[in-house]
């Protein structure tokens, strides 16, 4: 009987877990290259033949808060989302195996007329994880989103984050 219970429950399980595609890095910039408080990869889904781009940056929030903001676009002018939100939806990302609750709005590129997803984690909490992760990574972290895995850069991220100026004052 506990044999077909566990059975059963591994079944279950199985039909509700979420598949994440692998992806294939193209290019990559890491922060120490760009030296901007950026970094970005390019890379195409095992799904899809088209190219897309996944960058981080360190800004500012509204509230004057250092943030770390990410951005999911399509290599070529193909819209990721259709119309600039203000108000954001709420989606997830996993970090490592860390699963971070995110901010999501629809933002407009300034020199076009495509538009591209802008996350950032949504909870002080989620965002300090993530934060200390860059931090500490001796090698790319994994990050699912969007049901695709890749792999992000961390070189050069803390000489970044702690260039950024801080929270404004």
């Amino acid at each position: 009987m506990k044999i077909t219970k566990l059975l059963i429950s591994l079944f279950l399980g199985s039909m509700i877990s979420t598949q994440s595609y692998a992806t294939e890095i193209e290019d990559f910039m890491s922060w120490a290259q760009l030296g901007n408080g950026s970094a970005w990869i390019k890379y195409t889904s095992n799904y899809g033949a088209e190219a897309k781009f996944f960058e981080a940056e360190i800004s500012h929030s509204k509230s004057g808060g250092q943030r770390l903001y990410f951005s999911d676009y399509h290599a070529a002018d193909i819209n990721s989302c259709k119309y600039t939100t203000t108000i954001p939806d709420s989606t997830t990302m996993i970090f490592n195996g860390q699963a971070v609750k995110m901010s999501r709005w629809c933002q407009k590129f300034r020199d076009s007329s495509s538009y591209y997803f802008s996350l950032t984690p949504q909870t002080e909490r989620g965002h300090n994880y993530v934060v200390n992760l860059f931090k500490i990574a001796t090698s790319p972290i994994e990050i699912q989103f969007n049901n695709e895995k890749t792999y992000f850069p961390v070189i050069g991220f803390t000489k970044a984050w702690n260039s950024a100026g801080g929270n404004a004052i």
